[in-house]
């Protein structure tokens, strides 16, 4: 069936395809690896999951399957439907259901939908032609490094010389340690100042830093806004003004009829360029907050006028729904 082919070729290019009806195959990225056991490297994919609670028609699928067959939306619609049921049916009686290039569907005993992904198609673009490699395991021996002794020998003096050089810096700084304590016993003969110049003596304590604070001077002339009365006329002048201010700020709402939701604004611009040949005010509303483009039959200021027209729209075989803003 052509339907498998269709959601294989969109998973190449989009991360989630929604197929109304029975639910979403969603791509998500998987790094290189390594097999433990037998050694092989395998190039970075997408791997494919199932979420059978991805149920909203964003059109993808349909504007994909109409534009590849070139047939009507409502068409590609009705053979979707027609896959759906054979999946589920399928999924009824013999308890699987196998979409080719995609994977395998199950279903338990308390009615539960398992999804196994078929791991031999690569989905992502960027590693195209990069195939599984297999190499053998590295063995590291761990090997003895033998020092030279001429080596060894320069070492020791090295070491040598820095014990020596130890004990002449210990000789030059004990004396001063000394003295400067004898400098700060002698507190009677040497003067203060002379002792903490500079606060060079580590024994003398250092005068603790006074923080005072910086008064700030009040103008006496300083003036309340409450001690000031204001005539009740001006109140109501000024409440009437803000109340009209309110009511010029007031946003107006618009109803839109949805057609479809994109994840390429390449694909939105072509179904609003076919709606508005089939006589639609089509247009792009903007975006959801996961990012789709909107696509909208048509706008209205009133929401009874957008509900009956949805309502004939409906009857018609157009399958739309109605958005506020």
């Amino acid at each position: 069936m052509k339907m498998e082919t269709y959601i294989s070729e969109l998973l190449y290019r989009h991360e989630c395809v929604i197929v109304p009806g029975l639910g979403g195959f969603i791509t998500n990225y998987r790094s290189a690896q390594i097999h433990p056991v037998s050694h092989t490297l395998r190039p970075p994919s997408k791997t494919i999951s199932f979420n059978n609670q991805l149920q909203t028609n964003d059109g993808l699928l349909a504007n994909y399957i109409a534009d590849s067959e070139n047939i009507s939306f409502a068409s590609a619609q009705q053979k979707i439907e027609y896959f759906v049921k054979s999946i589920q049916s399928d999924l009824a009686h013999k308890k699987e259901a196998k979409i080719a290039k995609i994977g395998i569907l199950n279903k338990d005993v308390n009615g539960l939908v398992s999804f196994e992904p078929d791991t031999t198609l690569n989905y992502l673009l960027d590693a195209f032609g990069l195939e599984e490699i297999q190499s053998p395991a590295i063995l590291r021996k761990n090997r003895k490094t033998n020092i030279p002794k001429q080596v060894h020998r320069e070492a020791k003096d090295i070491t040598s010389q820095k014990k020596a050089l130890n004990w002449k810096v210990a000789a030059v700084l004990l004396p001063l340690i000394g003295l400067s304590s004898y400098i700060s016993l002698q507190q009677e003969v040497v003067s203060d100042a002379y002792a903490n110049y500079a606060y060079l003596n580590p024994f003398k304590n250092k005068p603790a830093s006074v923080y005072t604070p910086r008064t700030i001077e009040v103008d006496e002339t300083t003036v309340h806004l409450s001690k000031f009365e204001v005539p009740s006329k001006n109140l109501e002048k000024t409440f009437t003004s803000t109340k009209s201010l309110a009511k010029t700020e007031e946003t107006t709402t618009t109803f839109h009829l949805i057609a479809g939701c994109f994840s390429s604004e390449t694909n939105a611009i072509k179904l609003v360029n076919r709606l508005q040949s089939n006589g639609f005010k089509s247009a792009i509303i903007g975006q959801n907050p996961k990012g789709l483009f909107r696509v909208a039959f048509q706008s209205f200021d009133n929401k009874e006028k957008a509900q009956a027209e949805m309502l004939l729209m409906k009857t018609a075989g157009k399958s739309t729904w109605l958005l506020e803003q």
